[in-house]
């Protein structure tokens, strides 16, 4: 959409201000109660007024609908089915949000951006929870104070999202009862527009996929009829075989003989079987043929019963309304009351789902005291991208001495010097962990600056040359304090 749509007075610079400094004013101070989301959404409750009362931050980043907005209600149900809901402990966001207290809300200069500033949770880091406005899609990003990303709900975010909050960007709170009642009405019916669209998209490409497939196999299996009903052409063969078989030599390919009409019949014969062998052949096909005649007919009458089904279906999903507000409803209803129906074409609900759990970030996570966070590759091309790619040059980074095992980088915020040895240890203890020296009583572990490891040239991926190393002689296992993310 256009920064001048009607329909989103929040995407123009100067009203999404208005909006923040309104955010500002009944959020600042409030501490997050709850949190819902899922693919390009999510949902942040907060306390307001009666202790059983919530005001609900809602950030949407869909293609066609980039959005911010309040309420003191939830969506319907039907939102959470089309948008797809993933559950709160499951939400990668959670540990970093749930219990945070908002502390500012900042808008960068003449940039449709919202940047929400929380102090962290009990044991947590402090985060940025950035809304980028703009685009066709939008997007959302958590991210540390030195902008390290922990989560976004696309890839690759702009990066913009990523830059850490200036002062100068902080919005003064200020209420501002229209521009956030235009977002509250606006919001939602731009979102159910969207997910209308959606919807309908995803019934229309499942019925046209489901009429192809169908009208291509009801074609074959009528060419397969045809084929199959050469019972009775077979069976004459056998039949003309038997009446001249006394006067028949092997070793033909083709013969023409008087049926038993006496009508001239040409058949292709086997030469390396005997004239007994090739009529018995010729009955054989017959029987065959027979079979099959009866087999594909039913597969036939099933197959175009089907795709009478599915033209019956497809001229009742056209005839449906798509610009109305009910329309969702009234799509969903409609794919409710037809699943027995089009559920032997899908193997899969693409409606009204909820997901069990969000993608995993890249690397293992655990965070070491509440403070400091650790990064484990899984494998050996995580390994790469973690050490030469994601970790910062003055991250620690830790490798179990003299043994295949997975890259580890204890973040540092830039402070390598401020990380207390036990927390070294620690570290160190679970970089054995994650070794083929996991069983040992005591491993060796190196450790350096991440700028101190480098690539060594045509390696394998996972490799990796380190200078200036030094070691820790520890225990495999998670220690205490640590936690796994």
């Amino acid at each position: 959409m256009r920064s001048d749509d009607p329909q989103a007075p929040w995407r123009d610079y100067e009203a999404l201000r208005a909006l923040a400094g309104d955010l500002g004013a009944r959020l600042i101070g409030s501490q997050v109660d709850g949190l819902a989301g899922g693919p390009g959404w999510l949902r942040l409750s907060f306390p307001a007024g009666d202790r059983h009362d919530l005001l609900h931050l809602y950030l949407v980043a869909r293609r066609g609908a980039a959005l911010v907005w309040d309420s003191p209600a939830v969506l319907p149900d039907t939102f959470d089915d089309v948008l797809g809901r993933v559950r709160q402990k499951d939400l990668t966001v959670t540990p970093y949000l749930r219990g945070a207290r908002l502390q500012a809300v900042h808008v960068p200069p003449d940039d449709r951006l919202l940047k929400l500033v929380f102090d962290p949770p009990p044991g947590r880091a402090a985060t940025v929870l950035a809304m980028q406005v703009f685009g066709q899609r939008g997007n959302i990003a958590l991210v540390d104070r030195r902008g390290r990303r922990l989560w976004s709900a696309h890839r690759s975010p702009h990066p913009v999202l990523l830059d850490p909050p200036r002062p100068d960007d902080r919005v003064p709170p200020g209420p501002d009862a229209g521009i956030a009642a235009a977002a509250r009405d606006l919001a939602p019916k731009r979102l159910a527009a969207v997910l209308t669209l959606e919807t309908a998209d995803r019934l229309d490409a499942l019925l046209s996929r489901a009429l192809k497939s169908t009208r291509r196999l009801a074609e074959n299996l009528r060419r397969d009829l045809e084929n199959a009903g050469r019972g009775d052409h077979y069976r004459r063969q056998g039949e003309t075989l038997a009446i001249h078989l006394h006067t028949l030599r092997k070793g033909a390919e083709t013969i023409e003989l008087a049926d038993a009409e006496g009508e001239p019949l040409e058949i292709r014969l086997d030469p390396a079987l005997g004239p007994a062998e090739n009529m018995e052949l010729c009955f054989k096909k017959a029987r065959k043929a027979d079979r099959g005649y009866a087999l594909i007919e039913r597969r036939s009458e099933e197959t175009e019963t089907r795709l009478r089904t599915l033209e019956r279906l497809a001229s009742e999903l056209a005839a449906l309304p798509r610009s109305s507000e009910t329309a969702l409803d009234g799509l969903l209803r409609w794919r409710r009351d037809k699943d027995a129906e089009l559920r032997p074409f899908t193997k899969q609900d693409i409606v009204g789902r909820r997901l069990p759990k969000e993608a995993p970030l890249p690397f293992r996570r655990y965070m070491i005291d509440g403070k400091w966070p650790v990064w484990i590759g899984r494998d050996n091309r995580e390994n790469d991208e973690l050490t030469h790619k994601a970790a910062a040059s003055d991250d620690i980074w830790m490798h179990a001495q003299g043994v295949p095992g997975s890259h580890l980088i204890l973040r540092t915020a830039g402070q390598p010097q401020q990380v207390p040895g036990h927390v070294l240890e620690k570290a160190a203890s679970l970089a054995a962990l994650h070794s083929k020296a996991r069983n040992a009583a005591l491993v060796p572990v190196i450790h350096t600056l991440r700028k101190y490891v480098r690539k060594p040239r045509k390696s394998a991926a996972g490799a990796a040359a380190c200078e200036r190393e030094k070691s820790l002689m520890v225990a495999p296992g998670v220690p205490e304090g640590v936690e796994s993310l």
